[in-house]
């Protein structure tokens, strides 16, 4: 069910001014003078979606720019599902949105999903003359933010393995060690929300990651097993189809 909130009595009324309420939270429409908030909320229109409802089909042409208000909307490469959005959110579902360039990925709903719909061409006609420039500068950091938004939803659902597994390459960037880092236990297992003894069994666990401890120094033999752990699988797939940086930046000592 879509309703639009640009037709009939409810332009004026509690629907519009929730329209223009929302655009408010993102951070790209935040600065705008009020008159030219309500003319984009004017062109919006709430589109509701149930279970399996699609909203975006991968390789189509993007005429619009989708906020998800609520709900979790699955993200579909091929016949793969490579990540999930959970609403509410403040940035825009596909950055590629803004220059109408084809959806990288299929948007379905996953339960009921709520979606703030806002057409390209709206935005388009009012930035004016400068619209390619100002649309692709937004794009630029509507992605930054969303590759934010998907890897700290990631981490939050990382196992203790691999969230001490991105903890000690951390630890080895920041201190430059030279694969042997000299670790208090009981700072680690209060940096992870862990207890000593759980922090300890995880170690055992990462000696076929390449980690073997030394007492209490943690030698790091193998930088790629490592890194593996410590991404998860939807972010290390996103990051080799199109992301320009990994997710840990450490390099291995030289040999």
């Amino acid at each position: 069910m879509t309703v639009d909130v640009t037709k009939g009595s409810a332009v004026g009324g509690a629907a519009a001014r929730g329209i223009v309420n929302e655009l408010a939270s993102v951070p790209a429409f935040a600065r705008l003078a009020p008159d030219m908030l309500s003319a984009l909320a004017a062109a919006c229109h709430i589109q509701d979606l149930g279970t399996g409802d699609l909203a975006v089909r991968q390789g189509s042409r993007l005429t619009d720019i989708h906020v998800l208000l609520s709900g979790t909307m699955m993200l579909v490469a091929g016949n793969a599902e490579v990540g999930q959005r959970r609403g509410p959110e403040t940035t825009f579902l596909l950055a590629e949105a803004l220059t109408g360039a084809a959806a990288p990925v299929t948007l379905r709903a996953a339960g009921a999903v709520r979606l703030l719909v806002l057409p390209l061409a709206a935005l388009r006609a009012r930035l004016g003359d400068g619209a390619d420039l100002a649309l692709s500068l937004m794009a630029g950091q509507a992605a930054r933010e969303r590759v934010l938004v998907e890897t700290v939803a990631a981490l939050q659902d990382l196992s203790l393995p691999q969230r001490l597994a991105a903890h000690l390459l951390k630890e080895h960037n920041d201190r430059r060690a030279g694969g042997r880092l000299d670790l208090d236990m009981g700072a680690v297992a209060a940096a992870l929300a862990a207890t000593p003894e759980d922090v300890a069994w995880t170690f055992t666990d990462l000696r076929r990651h390449g980690v073997a401890l030394e007492g209490t120094t943690a030698v790091l033999k193998d930088f790629d097993a490592l890194r593996a752990l410590a991404t998860p699988g939807p972010l290390r797939r996103r990051q080799a189809e199109e992301w320009p940086v990994a997710m840990w930046d450490v390099d291995a000592p030289i040999p």
